[in-house]
């Protein structure tokens, strides 16, 4: 049994992460959702919000995203979204700079101030 997913986070610009990780939490139209090791096939649509993982090595990430579609399949995970930002550095302009960037990316989606409240209590 593996105890790892491949996760794959993919825009039009490229890819925006490849790895093994431990778990997803994605946000679908429905809403958030989660995937473990074995999890059952499904294709589906996600909302724009924050897709969070669990890595090997323990340390958690995420990424905003748009919109798209994830497929879930075989141990992989791999989302196609209209636009992503990594949500990466500790550093008060990091976060600056994230935040820039996720309103950037958030401006046309609905409901873009809950996604808003959620990334920055993510980055807090």
């Amino acid at each position: 049994m593996e105890n790892n997913l491949l996760l794959e986070i993919i825009t039009p610009n490229g890819q925006i992460f490849s790895g093994k990780v431990k778990d997803v939490l994605l946000p679908g139209e429905e809403g958030e959702f989660g995937v473990l090791p074995e999890h059952v096939s499904l294709f589906t649509l996600l909302s724009g919000g924050v897709i969070e993982f669990t890595k090997e090595n323990g340390n958690v990430d995420a990424v905003v995203v748009s919109s798209g579609n994830v497929t879930v399949a075989d141990g992989s995970v791999i989302a196609l979204v209209e636009g992503a930002v990594a949500l990466e550095g500790r550093g008060e302009g990091d976060i600056a700079t994230a935040l820039d960037s996720v309103k950037e990316l958030l401006k046309d989606v609905a409901d873009n101030q809950t996604i808003l409240a959620s990334v920055e209590a993510k980055l807090s």
